[in-house]
C-alpha cells in the first residue's frame, strides 16, 4: 500500500522517528492533530525539556504549548546553556503560582542547567518535587545569598526530595553550621560537590538514611572541624559511595580508612582523587581497609599521588608486585610530578553511572597486574581528560591514550607540548581509531600557545574519526596562532565555539577576532570569557559588533571576565543595550531577543 499520509504509518514508525527530535519538536509537531496521535505521543507530554530551545521556540511553548501539556508533565528541564536567561524568564513565567506543583501537578522532577545568582526565585517553589538536580554555571562564581538560600531550601527546610544533585559549585557548596538540623528521612540519592570536609559530615547529619552518595569535597581547611564526626551519624544504608577532590590535601589515607570502615554496608566504593599522601601508593593499605567492608562487591580507584622531588625519579617496579599480592587489579605509571595508580578495566558498568578518567600521556608506558584486563574497552566512560603537563611528549604517546577510550562523548586535552615535527605524516595504519559518540573537543592551552597543528586537524577536522564533533573550546592565544596557520581553512561543523583567555593569551586585537569569525563561519553558539577585563576593553564595543555581524545564525553569545569590570558594558542600562543588540543584529522593534548584561558579562538569547 502506497502512504500518502502522515496518518497512514503505524505507531512504530512514528516513534522511531521521534526518536531523533527533541520533546519539544515531538509536541510542536504532532500535538493537537487528533486522537491517535496524542495517545501516540503521550510519553512525550511527561518531559517539558527546554535544553537547547531558541527564545522563539521558548515563548512558543509558553503560549501555546504549556498548558496543553502542564498535567501531563512529570519532568521538567529548564537550562540556561546555550540559551543564557531561560532559567530566569521561567521564574517570570512562575510568579502567579505558589508552587511548581500548582502548574504542573504531576511533577517529579526538576533539572536546572547553568544555573546563576539570577534563578534563585524557583528555589521556594519547589514543594512535592521528589527529585532535583542542578548544575551551577561553572563560569559565574555563586553569591554568598545564594549558597545560603541553596543550603536553605535544599537542606535546611521540610522536603520530601528523595534525590538530590549540586554540582558544578565553584569551589563547592558552602552549608549553614549555624541553623537547627532539619533531618530529610526521604533524601536516598545525594550528588554534591561540598566546600570542606566539615560540609560533608553535616550532610550526613542531615540525610541518616542515604543509599547512594556522590561527593566532591572542593578545598582543605586547617581550622578545626565545626562538626563533630561520630560513627553514630554516619549513613547505616549506604551501599555506593564515589568521592572525588583535585585538592591534595582534603583527605588522607588514614582519615579514609576511619571513613569507609565505620560504613560496612557500603558495596561499591569509587575514588576519583589527587593526594600528596603516598600511603596511598600501600597494596597493604588498600588490603586492611577493603577487608573491613564484608558486603563490598566492586572497588574502583583513580588516584593521582603528587611526588616529593626526592622521590623522583620513580621506579613503579615495587608497587606493581605488591599489588600481584592482592586481589585489586591495577595499572601504574609516572610523569614528572605524579604517580598514577588506577585500578582495571575502565568500566563502571557495575555502578550503573558514566564517569570521567583523568590520565597522562605517560599512560602509554603504563604497567599492570592484569594485561587481560588492562586491555579490555572501556566502558561508560564518558570523559577522557588528559594531562601532558607540558612536559615534552609524542604524538603517538596521546593517541596511545584517546585509542583505549573510544565510546567517549567529550575529550579534554591540557597543557599540551607535541616535539614532533608538523611536516611528519601521522601514521594510524598501526592504531586507527574513531570517536563516534565525541561531540566536544577542549584542548586547553599549549605551549607557547603553539598548536600542534595536524594533530589537531586529525582531531577536529577528520569526520571519520570524529563524526558527530560540533563544539571546541580553546584558549584565545591558541585559536589565533592555529587560524593563523590555516588561511583559508574553515571548520563548518563547529556549532559551539568556547574561548577562554589569560596573561599568555594577552590583548583581544580586532583583527584576530575577524580571522576566528571566518574560520568558524556558522557558528551557533559563541562564549568568551577572559580572566581580566584589561584584555577586552580597548576594543570591546567593535568586538561586540563584529562577532553579532559577522555570524548571523548566532542563537545565543556570551561575552565575560572574571577581574575588574567591562569599561563599556558597566553604565549601560538594560533598555540601552537591548536597543544596542537590536540595531546591530538588523533586528525589528518585534523581533525578542533576551539580554542580561552586567559589569562583567554581556550575554544574548535570540
Amino acid at each position: 500500500m502506497l502512504v500518502t499520509r502522515l496518518e497512514q504509518l503505524p505507531d512504530e514508525i512514528l516513534l522511531e522517528v521521534c526518536l531523533y527530535l527533541k520533546p519539544y519538536d515531538v509536541i510542536n509537531s504532532f500535538g493537537q492533530l487528533n486522537h491517535r496521535l496524542e495517545q501516540t505521543i503521550s510519553q512525550y507530554r511527561r518531559d517539558a525539556d527546554l535544553h537547547h530551545l531558541t527564545l522563539k521556540q521558548f515563548q512558543r511553548w509558553h503560549k501555546h504549548l504549556l498548558h496543553y501539556t502542564s498535567k501531563s508533565v512529570v519532568n521538567l528541564v529548564v537550562s540556561n546553556w546555550n540559551s543564557p536567561g531561560q532559567i530566569y524568564l521561567f521564574n517570570q513565567l512562575m510568579k502567579p503560582y505558589a508552587s511548581l506543583y500548582s502548574l504542573f501537578s504531576n511533577i517529579k522532577q526538576v533539572r536546572l542547567i547553568d544555573f546563576t545568582n539570577n534563578d534563585i526565585d524557583i528555589l521556594s517553589k519547589l514543594d512535592k518535587i521528589e527529585k532535583l538536580f542542578i548544575d551551577a554555571d561553572a563560569l559565574v562564581p555563586l553569591s554568598y545569598s545564594t549558597h545560603t538560600l541553596l543550603d536553605k531550601y535544599l537542606f535546611c527546610s521540610s522536603s520530601h526530595f528523595k534525590e538530590i544533585r549540586l554540582w558544578g559549585v565553584e569551589g563547592g557548596i558552602r552549608s549553614q553550621h549555624h541553623v537547627p538540623i532539619v533531618t530529610n528521612f526521604h533524601l536516598e540519592r545525594l550528588t554534591i560537590s561540598v566546600a570542606l570536609l566539615d560540609d560533608l559530615i553535616l550532610m550526613f547529619r542531615r540525610s541518616p538514611n542515604l543509599r547512594s552518595l556522590n561527593v566532591e569535597i572542593a578545598q582543605h581547611t586547617t581550622k578545626a572541624l565545626r562538626q563533630n564526626a561520630t560513627v553514630d551519624m554516619l549513613p547505616k544504608r549506604l551501599t555506593f559511595f564515589h568521592f572525588q577532590t583535585t585538592d591534595q590535601c582534603v583527605l588522607s589515607s588514614e582519615d579514609l580508612d576511619k571513613l569507609v570502615s565505620n560504613i560496612p554496608s557500603i558495596e561499591l566504593l569509587s575514588l576519583d582523587m589527587d593526594t600528596n599522601d603516598f600511603d596511598y601508593a600501600s597494596a597493604c593499605h588498600w588490603t586492611n581497609m577493603l577487608s573491613c567492608l564484608t558486603k563490598l562487591k566492586h572497588v574502583y580507584f583513580k588516584l593521582r599521588i603528587w611526588l616529593k622531588s626526592d622521590l623522583v625519579p620513580f621506579d613503579t617496579e615495587s608497587i606493581i608486585h605488591a599489588f600481584q599480592q592482592t586481589n585489586l587489579p591495577i595499572c601504574c605509571y609516572v610523569d614528572t610530578k605524579v604517580l598514577h595508580i588506577d585500578t582495571v578495566p575502565y568500566n563502571m558498568k557495575q555502578f550503573d553511572t558514566n564517569m570521567s578518567v583523568t590520565t597522562s600521556p605517560k599512560a602509554m608506558i603504563a604497567k599492570t597486574t592484569s594485561s587481560q584486563l588492562f586491555n579490555q574497552p572501556s566502558k561508560r566512560v564518558q570523559t577522557l581528560i588528559i594531562d601532558g603537563q607540558h612536559d615534552p611528549t609524542h604524538i603517538n604517546e596521546w593517541l596511545s591514550v584517546i585509542t583505549r577510550f573510544p565510546g567517549i562523548e567529550i575529550l579534554q586535552l591540557n597543557s599540551v607540548n607535541i616535539q614532533d615535527k608538523e611536516t611528519s605524516a601521522i601514521d594510524l595504519k598501526h592504531q586507527p581509531f574513531q570517536l563516534p559518540h565525541m561531540g566536544y573537543l577542549h584542548y586547553i592551552r599549549s605551549t607557547s600557545c603553539r598548536v600542534h597543528v595536524p594533530f589537531f586537524l586529525l582531531l577536529a577536522n577528520n569526520t571519520t574519526i570524529s563524526p558527530q564533533l560540533k563544539a571546541l573550546s580553546m584558549m584565545y592565544g591558541d585559536l589565533v596562532y592555529l587560524c593563523k596557520r590555516l588561511p583559508g581553512c574553515t571548520f563548518e561543523r563547529i556549532k559551539e565555539l568556547w574561548l577562554y583567555g589569560g596573561e599568555a593569551d594577552g590583548h583581544v586585537i580586532l583583527r584576530d577576532i575577524d580571522l576566528i569569525l571566518k574560520t568558524f563561519p556558522c557558528l551557533s553558539h559563541f562564549y568568551f570569557n577572559n580572566q581580566s577585563s584589561r584584555f577586552l576593553n580597548r576594543h570591546l564595543q567593535l568586538i561586540i559588533e563584529t562577532i553579532l555581524r559577522s555570524s548571523p545564525d548566532l542563537i545565543s553569545f556570551r561575552i565575560s571576565c572574571n577581574k575588574s569590570s567591562l569599561r563599556f558594558l558597566s553604565s549601560m542600562d538594560i533598555e540601552t543595550c537591548t536597543s544596542w543588540i537590536q540595531q546591530v543584529c538588523g533586528l525589528c522593534e518585534h523581533e525578542r531577543i533576551h539580554v542580561t548584561v552586567n559589569d562583567k558579562l554581556l550575554s544574548i538569547w535570540k
